[in-house]
C-alpha cells in the first residue's frame, strides 16, 4: 500500500501524468476539431453539427458511466478507466486512418467526441479514489499539469498541421490516448486493488433524476456552470475563425490556445491554498465575474493581439472554475452519488457545448463571428447571475 510519504508522492504523479496526457488529447480532438474537419472539406455548420451530435452522445453516455461508477462493487474506478480508454483507442486510430469527408470519417469522429467527453467525471472521481485510499492528493496541481501538456500539445499540433499535413491531429490523438491508456494498465492498482469506489452502496444509490430531486441548488449551480462553459467552449472551437476574422492563422490559433493553457496552470496548481481561505462556492463566484471580464474584451477585440490578451484571463475564469467545480460537486454530494454529482456538473457543460456546437457554425456562416461572441458574453452574464444565487459559500457545504 501507499503509505509513506514516496508512495503518496507516487501517486500524485501518477494520476498528474494521466491528466497531462488526457488534455493533451483534448487539444486536438476539441480545440483542432475546426481545423481538421475543414481541412477534410467539412463547412462550420456541418462542423458545428458533428460537433453536437458527439455531445447529444455524451449527454446519454455520462449519466450511464457514473451510475454504474457508483454502484458497481465488482469493477474499480481504474478498470473501468481502462475499458473506456480502450475504446477511446481504437477509435482514434480510425479517426487516423479516415482522411476527407465522408459518412465514415464524420461517425467515428463523433464517437471520439462521445467518449473524450464522457470520461472527465470519472477522472475527477479519481482523484478523490486515491486520496480515500490513504494518498495526499491536489486535483489543481494534477489538472494544471493537464494544462501545460494542453499548451504543448497546442502549439505542437498548430505547427504539426501547417507543416507536415491536418493527418497529424488524429495521430497526435491516438499517441496521447495510448498513453494515457499504458498508463492505467500500468498503475492501475496504485490505490490498492481491495480498496472499492468511494460510497459504492448500491442499496443507497439512486438514479440522476432522484440526485437532482434531492439537490435543486446544486442543479441550479451546474446550470450556471453550464452557461459560463458554452462560451468557453464556443470560442476554443472556433478560435479559428475568430482569428481569421482579425487577420490571424492556424499558427495564431495555436499560439492562442497555448497561451490560455499556460495562463491556467499557476492559479490550478495554488488552487488548493487558495482552498483554505476560499470555499469552492466562492470561487465559483470569481470564476463568473472573470468569465464575463474576458468575454468583454473578446467581443472588442479588432485585432489578433487582443484575441491573444483576452487569452490571459483564462487564469480568472477557467482556471478557478474547473477545479472549484469538481471541488463543489464533490463536497455538496453524499458519498455514494459523488460520480453522479461530478457527471451532473460535466453533463451541464457538455450540454452547453451541445449548444455551442448547433448555434456555433450557423450563426458564422450566417451572421458572422461578432454575432458568435456577442452571444457568448450574454451567456457569461447569465450564468453569473445563476451562479451568484444558487451557490453555497460556507467552508461546510455538506456532511464529508
Amino acid at each position: 500500500m501507499y503509505n509513506d510519504g514516496m508512495q503518496k508522492q507516487k501517486a500524485q504523479i501518477y494520476y498528474s501524468s494521466i491528466h497531462f496526457f488526457y488534455w493533451m488529447a483534448h487539444a486536438t480532438v476539441c480545440s483542432f476539431c475546426s481545423a481538421f474537419l475543414l481541412h477534410n472539406g467539412y463547412s462550420s455548420s456541418e462542423i458545428g453539427l458533428i460537433l453536437a451530435m458527439g455531445y447529444a452522445g455524451s449527454i446519454l453516455l455520462q449519466p450511464c458511466l457514473a451510475q454504474f461508477a457508483d454502484r458497481t462493487r465488482k469493477f474499480l474506478l481504474p478498470d473501468l478507466l481502462r475499458a473506456v480508454f480502450g475504446i477511446y483507442l481504437l477509435l482514434s486510430g480510425l479517426v487516423l486512418v479516415l482522411q476527407g469527408r465522408s459518412i465514415f470519417l464524420s461517425v467515428f469522429y463523433i464517437l471520439v467526441y462521445v467518449i473524450h467527453s464522457s470520461v472527465v467525471p470519472l477522472l475527477n472521481e479519481l482523484n478523490y479514489y486515491l486520496e480515500a485510499a490513504g494518498n495526499r492528493m491536489n486535483y489543481g496541481a494534477a489538472r494544471a499539469v493537464g494544462s501545460f501538456g494542453y499548451s504543448i500539445m497546442s502549439t505542437a499540433a498548430g505547427f504539426a498541421a501547417e507543416k507536415a499535413g491536418y493527418w497529424t491531429v488524429p495521430a497526435l490523438t491516438t499517441v496521447s490516448a495510448g498513453m494515457v491508456l499504458l498508463l492505467l494498465c500500468m498503475h492501475g492498482k496504485i490505490a490498492d486493488g481491495r480498496h472499492r469506489n468511494p460510497g459504492a452502496e448500491p442499496e443507497k444509490s439512486g438514479g440522476m433524476a432522484g440526485f437532482v430531486q434531492e439537490h435543486p441548488d446544486s442543479f441550479l449551480t451546474a446550470a450556471g456552470c453550464g452557461f459560463l462553459m458554452f462560451s468557453t467552449i464556443t470560442t476554443a472551437n472556433y478560435l479559428l475563425q475568430i482569428m481569421e476574422n482579425v487577420g490571424g492563422t492556424t499558427k495564431d490559433m495555436g499560439f492562442g490556445l497555448s497561451l490560455a493553457a499556460i495562463a491556467e496552470i499557476p492559479v490550478m496548481f495554488f488552487y488548493s491554498r487558495l482552498s483554505r481561505r476560499y470555499s469552492p462556492g466562492m470561487m465559483l463566484k470569481a470564476a463568473a465575474i472573470g468569465y464575463v471580464i474576458k468575454q468583454t474584451i473578446l467581443l472588442s477585440a479588432g485585432r489578433c493581439e487582443t484575441v491573444l490578451f483576452s487569452q490571459l484571463f483564462q487564469m480568472v475564469s477557467f482556471a478557478l472554475y474547473l477545479p472549484a467545480s469538481v471541488a463543489y460537486a464533490h463536497e455538496t454530494s453524499t458519498p455514494q452519488d459523488s460520480v453522479k454529482a461530478q457527471a451532473l456538473f460535466n453533463a451541464m457543460s457538455t450540454g452547453s457545448g451541445l449548444l455551442a456546437s448547433l448555434a456555433g457554425g450557423f450563426i458564422i456562416d450566417r451572421f458572422g463571428v461578432r454575432s458568435l461572441l456577442i452571444l457568448c458574453l450574454i451567456t457569461s452574464l447569465l450564468g453569473m447571475i445563476m451562479i451568484f444565487l444558487s451557490a453555497r459559500t460556507g467552508k461546510k457545504v455538506c456532511g464529508r
